[in-house]
């Protein structure tokens, strides 16, 4: 294996900041020590093979300068840049505004990671949320449509070893998880027959965007009449789509320990 190289910058960055306990009050200013260092992630290399230096930054707080003697500082430091035959104003020098691209909070730029296989989606998924109780069934549906569909799924999961997370879990839950079940019961005036969809929700940042966070379908699945299963109804269809998604979470995490 090869070494892991890194380049260290020190650079000395004076900053102005508000701080808002009245309407008098007078910014305050700072003077901090950014230490940036280079280095390659072994954990990114080995496993999206991204093996260029990423950057660190370790920050610690000088001083609270006047004005005057911050310009004094940044007055003598350009000089010593003029003097070096450096630029003032570093092209690779922080910026500290710029907070929404990811790659300059990540300190690697997202967009290079190929796309994930969508079994991804469920690896070590903590648990699921999902409430099906009140889904309205066909009208020739005996019992409680919703009801026994959460019971069924809730032992289709226990088997499966996925937990069962409450709605109070899941928004604790980082992603918070929650499986969404749609059914369309059938329409005898239209001819449409019954349809259904499940989509496992999860929350996630745009990369282009790290400020951003939608809540997106990460897992989907739809279903129906099918000539596999001639003597199936409704119900049976609304368990197989729930069982592909355990089949899923079980092959997405075959090698867990």
């Amino acid at each position: 294996m090869k070494p892991f190289h890194f380049l260290a910058i020190s650079i000395l960055l004076f900053m102005t900041l508000p701080i808002s306990t009245g309407a008098q009050d007078s910014p305050k200013k700072f003077t901090w020590m950014i230490w940036e260092q280079r280095a390659v992630n072994p954990q990114l290399c080995s496993a999206k093979n991204l093996c260029k230096p990423q950057k660190k930054f370790i920050t610690r707080l000088i001083e609270e300068p006047t004005n005057e003697k911050a310009q004094q500082m940044l007055g003598a430091i350009d000089q010593l840049a003029k003097l070096r035959g450096t630029p003032v104003e570093h092209p690779e020098s922080p910026r500290m505004c710029q907070q929404t691209e990811a790659g300059k909070i990540l300190g690697f730029n997202p967009e290079a990671w190929e796309l994930s296989d969508k079994l991804a989606a469920l690896r070590n998924l903590p648990g699921v949320y999902f409430s099906v109780q009140n889904l309205k069934g066909p009208s020739h549906y005996s019992s409680s449509f919703g009801a026994d569909l959460q019971k069924t799924m809730f032992k289709r999961f226990k088997e499966a070893g996925l937990h069962i997370l409450t709605e109070e879990q899941m928004e604790q839950t980082p992603g918070k998880p929650q499986l969404n079940i749609y059914f369309s019961n059938a329409n005898a005036k239209t001819g449409c027959t019954y349809s259904l969809f499940a989509s496992l929700t999860q929350t996630m940042l745009l990369t282009r965007n790290h400020t951003t966070k939608l809540k997106v379908g990460t897992w989907g699945a739809s279903g129906g009449p099918s000539a596999d299963f001639p003597a199936g109804n409704e119900y049976d269809a609304v368990i197989r789509v729930v069982d592909k998604l355990l089949a899923d979470y079980k092959r997405a995490n075959k090698h867990k320990s």
